[in-house]
């Protein structure tokens, strides 16, 4: 090989090299254990969702979970972990979580409408369950790495920034919008801070992906965060998903429940499942 070709050789792989994820430390940390069992909501189909005794039933059955929540702001500007803008389906108040303080909000009972036979029993009703901040979470889990969801809420970005900032949990959590402008937000507020893609920039990565210009793509977000249908509206192939992967971007796919839907994309090689079944999942893996 002749010293022009040697020159041209060195350029191309000094591209491509730059074109990969630079990881940050917080991205170093927070992949540094498999992510291949994400939990949704804590476990929606085992325990109250997004409260404590979910996540921690969670971490301590399969200590490398990735456990998904929902964020949101009461009225005075505390975090919490709560998936509908209102309580009256988790909890026996009602009323938007916009309009409570936190000691509202935390007076209700976050288990009482939990049931794993459809209304028979409530096993959690007046166990002193509550809607947790996204604080008590950190605080309470401290091994433990979370996947939230910023709710579309005035308030909400700076709120959670906080929090992470507060906790030094910047490589503990990652943060996901499926508002664009959200996740613009959060990147303003702190760049060190971990994010999967937004709709428009997964597209906009998909649209590099196929189109010749991959060499050049730089990652602009951490991990992507993809449901099930759009993996097979966009048919994305195995190939695709470890040329994705091959930048430094982990793939998870989202919510997925059947046993052979999990053996399918666990087969394609995705990084990480988000199900309302942990259980399920794990058993899945344990086949492998």
């Amino acid at each position: 090989m002749n010293r022009r070709l040697v020159i041209l050789a060195a350029v191309a792989v000094a591209a491509a090299m730059s074109a990969q994820a630079e990881e940050s430390p917080a991205h170093q940390a927070f992949f540094a254990r498999p992510i291949l069992l994400a939990a949704h909501r804590g476990g929606v189909n085992l325990w109250p969702e997004n409260t404590l005794i979910a996540y921690r039933n969670a971490a301590e059955t399969w200590p490398d979970i990735l456990l998904e929540g929902d964020a949101q702001c009461t009225k005075d500007g505390h975090t919490v972990l709560l998936h509908d803008r209102t309580v009256d389906r988790t909890t026996n108040g009602s009323g938007r979580i916009a309009d409570l303080t936190l000691a509202q909000a935390q007076s209700l009972d976050a288990g009482y409408r939990f049931t794993r036979d459809k209304g028979a029993t409530y096993p959690y009703r007046g166990q002193g369950i509550t809607i947790p901040t996204f604080a008590e979470a950190l605080d309470a889990l401290p091994q433990s790495r979370f996947l939230i969801e910023i709710k579309n809420q005035t308030g909400v970005p700076e709120a959670i920034v906080r929090d992470i900032v507060a906790a030094k949990a910047f490589g503990r959590v990652i943060l996901a919008s499926f508002n664009p402008v959200l996740a613009a937000q959060v990147h303003r507020l702190n760049p060190n801070i971990l994010t999967c893609y937004d709709v428009l920039e997964g597209v906009n990565m998909l649209v590099q992906l196929r189109s010749g210009h991959w060499a050049e793509y730089r990652p602009q977000a951490d991990m992507l965060a993809i449901a099930d249908d759009l993996i097979d509206a966009f048919r994305i192939e195995p190939g695709e998903i470890r040329a994705i992967q091959a930048k430094g971007i982990p793939v998870l796919v989202h919510t997925v429940n059947g046993p052979d839907a999990m053996r399918l994309y666990l087969a394609q090689g995705v990084d990480s499942v988000l199900t309302d079944y942990p259980e399920r999942l794990a058993a899945v893996i344990g086949e492998r």
